[in-house]
């Protein structure tokens, strides 16, 4: 057994029966599980990037960390997250694991369920740095009108849509870690 399942066996074991604990249980994930699974994606994931991208696109909602594997692995210079008021708090996370520099990343608010916010902010953020180099999106995070939106939006301006796909935990509301993979959507060739 590996240092990874190890530890996921330790998670797993940890209660949660009240919000302490429930706490606890996160705080282990994200500080003692999240290295390693990224260590992990890092590893596997690397050949599936299809290039070098300036920039990177993605919505943030109540999970950061799928986000933070794929910024990793794809590792763009410039980073734009869309997110609402409420998920704003885990951009901090985000941006402290991966040691993200403030002019690096650029977050603006939308509305989780009006595509025209995603749209216009998209199209903003292309129209900038579309001379720069190459542009992708992730679609893992946010609601799924978020998702959808950025998928549009992107297919319309011709930009590499990923995603990180995961088994998921229902009893443990996380990823199983170190089973997250890279995927990428291609455009439909009609």
């Amino acid at each position: 057994m590996g240092k990874l399942e190890e530890k996921i066996n330790c998670w797993q074991s940890l209660p949660r029966n009240n919000l302490q604990e429930l706490q606890i249980a996160d705080d282990f994930f994200d500080y003692e599980l999240m290295p390693l699974s990224l260590e992990r994606f890092l590893q596997t994931q690397k050949t599936k990037v299809k290039d070098n991208y300036y920039g990177m696109m993605l919505t943030l909602g109540t999970s950061w960390q799928p986000l933070a594997l794929s910024i990793a692995v794809l590792h763009p210079q410039k980073i734009l997250v869309m997110c609402t008021e409420d998920t704003y708090p885990l951009l901090e996370r985000l941006k402290n694991f991966l040691q993200i520099k403030e002019d690096l990343i650029k977050c603006v608010f939308v509305d989780r369920s009006k595509p025209d916010d995603i749209y216009r902010e998209m199209k903003a953020c292309y129209d900038e740095w579309k001379t720069f180099g190459k542009i992708c999106v992730d679609i893992t995070g946010g609601t799924k009108a978020m998702s959808s939106s950025s998928a549009m939006m992107a297919a319309v301006l011709g930009l590499d849509i990923y995603y990180v796909e995961s088994r998921y935990l229902p009893l443990y509301r996380r990823p199983q870690p170190g089973s997250e993979e890279l995927k990428i959507l291609a455009n439909p060739q009609i």
